[in-house]
């Protein structure tokens, strides 16, 4: 990829020459002047494609570049406040920061253009959406850039030495592992902080044999997962005739070792180094050879949630939830939330249509008779909530549990099936956090009581803040505890809120976009043990960008075992709007950790 020239024009003669120094070993061709004049000069003369320039010089006019209409060199402005010079100028604030911190600042608004990705306010990191650049995309653009640093996405990252890939993670899974499971990934956001990784090489492979294998590996899991049962199934080896008879591959071999009493398909795909696709597909031929077998999971309990869970799709089919969806009415039409209007839709269907008017139902009692019945022939139910406080659903399920009884002890045909309905008294986020709980303690077998129980007691340990950008919504929503005169106020003031007792409560204001993720980190902080294990649930509404910057601040300054991320979809959306962003934490005890954690 072809670097353009860069320009530095500065009269502090140390600085200026620290950063053409740095900026040169980073591959640039680089050019200096030491006041206005000069580099007005080398400006006409050399067309730079990047101008970085002290402030107070006056060196950006109509003569040299036209930045209304984009056109002209990238501008750079170090400035002691960091507020941009004029139009078109990207500030760096110089007060406080070290010569590397400043060339890093540097780099990665170059790299922002060079790339065509956006990079944050603070010009910490540079930011995207996978919809928009998925993985196999982004890499060779970072591999052309020869690119050093980390790309953070979901619940793992990629690490890159001058633009080859070195070492990647994904949830238990390194490596090549990890990078073919990363690159599966469809949804979410990135962040990618440039700068030595000081990681030690585990992938060998160069960047297009590596996307090769992760190319073909997505297709060969989607094949091979279509011939199997759910992958929470146990599997079992059948220890026969053909078992013994047969010369398994290294892969086979490892894959029958991981097999333990009790495993699930996932566990084993987990254990195994190879690619998920190729440990499937194994798994799916031994299983046509009559190698191995499935029995059905052996879960007790069923978790059931409402749709302003807003649990992620691919989440709620690993844990087997079943979700209940709310109904959200727009301009006089009725939909079913996360079914037929899904986030992405919400919002621009308000626009089209008008917002007011528009509202969410709760499911109706016979919805959840319905939803219950389907369960309880073979397993107990645990039905966790949205706060009875905030809407209708949790009462229409106890209803529904206390209606259908009779008929529930007809369909089980044995013993009387156990319905346990559970007041969250939370919303979105921290709600999906609680349900994928419940899932990981019905996976370890616990009865419907005892889940019930510790939800119980974890409920009220669940702290969260979120941000709104537009408190229109949540005004109107009538939601919010004590709002009057909080919500409304200076252009820039972004209110906080909280969750506590069941209902939205304000927290306090914040001036300015970049001063939000910061707080909100700082606030849950403060409720926490910073030197133990937490949980912790990041959520956002058409606001992606702010989850990543809002998750890398986390995972710095907290012990995270377990980081969940979802998209906040229409019943919750229609209160929030657009540009919300927040975090839910619990720290569980030694006890909990190891019974909700993923095994």
């Amino acid at each position: 990829m072809a670097r353009p020239t860069v320009l530095v024009v500065d009269r502090d003669d140390a600085r200026r020459k620290d950063v053409v120094r740095r900026l040169t070993s980073l591959g640039y061709d680089v050019v200096a002047a030491a006041d206005a004049a000069e580099g007005r000069r080398f400006a006409a003369g050399l067309e730079p494609g990047v101008v970085v320039a002290e402030a107070g010089l006056g060196l950006y006019d109509d003569a040299l570049m036209d930045a209304e209409r984009g056109e002209g060199p990238l501008r750079i402005v170090l400035s002691g406040s960091g507020a941009p010079e004029e139009l078109g100028t990207t500030a760096v604030g110089t007060a406080g920061l070290s010569k590397e911190a400043l060339v890093g600042k540097v780099r990665t608004a170059l790299l922002s253009r060079e790339l065509g990705i956006a990079a944050d306010r603070g010009l910490e990191a540079l930011e995207g959406d996978l919809q928009t650049l998925p993985v196999l995309e982004l890499v060779p653009r970072l591999q052309r850039a020869v690119v050093t640093g980390r790309v953070l996405l979901g619940d793992g990252e990629v690490t890159f030495e001058d633009g080859e890939v070195v070492a990647s993670k994904a949830e238990s899974a390194r490596g090549i592992k990890a990078f073919a499971r990363l690159a599966r990934t469809a949804a979410g956001g990135f962040r990618i902080l440039l700068g030595p990784v000081g990681t030690q090489r585990e992938i060998q492979k160069d960047v297009l044999s590596l996307m090769a294998l992760a190319m073909e590996d997505g297709p060969r899991f989607d094949e091979a997962a279509g011939r199997l049962p759910d992958l929470a199934s146990r599997l079992r080896p059948v220890l026969g005739p053909v078992f013994f008879a047969t010369q398994f591959s290294p892969t086979q071999q490892q894959l029958l070792a991981a097999t333990h009493e009790g495993d699930t398909v996932w566990d084993v795909v987990d254990r195994v180094d190879e690619p998920d696709g190729s440990v499937l597909e194994a798994i799916a031929h031994l299983n046509e050879m009559g190698v191995v077998a499935f029995d059905a999971p052996e879960v007790k309990v069923r978790i059931v949630t409402d749709s302003t869970a807003d649990l992620p799709p691919a989440l709620a089919e690993r844990h087997d939830v079943l979700v209940v969806p709310l109904s959200v009415i727009v301009g006089g039409e009725i939909f079913k939330d996360g079914v037929d209007l899904k986030p992405a839709q919400l919002f621009k269907l308000l626009e089209e249509r008008g917002g007011r008017g528009a509202e969410a139902k709760p499911p109706t009692r016979g919805e959840f008779l319905a939803a219950y019945r389907a369960i309880v022939g073979r397993k107990d139910v645990v039905s966790l909530h949205v706060s009875s406080r905030l809407s209708s659903t949790f009462e229409h399920a106890c209803q529904a549990v206390a209606e259908g009884g009779e008929d529930f002890r007809r369909v089980r045909g044995e013993g009387v099936p156990a319905l346990e309905v559970v007041d969250s008294m939370l919303a979105s986020t921290p709600l999906a956090l609680l349900v994928v709980l419940a899932a990981r303690m019905a996976a370890r077998r616990l009865e419907a009581r005892e889940i019930r129980a510790r939800l119980e007691a974890m409920c009220p340990r669940v702290h969260v803040v979120f941000a709104v950008s537009n408190a229109g919504y949540i005004s109107r929503s009538g939601r919010v505890k004590g709002a009057q005169g909080f919500l409304g106020g200076i252009l820039g003031i972004k209110p906080i809120l909280g969750i506590h007792d069941g209902e939205v409560v304000p927290v306090e204001k914040v001036r300015g976009e970049t001063n939000v993720s910061p707080r909100l980190v700082e606030l849950l902080k403060a409720r926490v043990d910073v030197q133990r294990p937490v949980l912790v649930g990041i959520g956002h509404a058409a606001a992606q960008q702010a989850a990543v910057r809002l998750r890398s601040l986390l995972q710095e300054q907290l012990r995270i075992a377990e980081l969940l991320e979802n998209e906040i979809g229409p019943a919750v959306g229609l209160h929030v709007g657009p540009g919300c962003v927040g975090a839910a934490i619990l720290q569980p005890s030694e006890e909990e950790l190891t019974l909700v954690t993923a095994p």
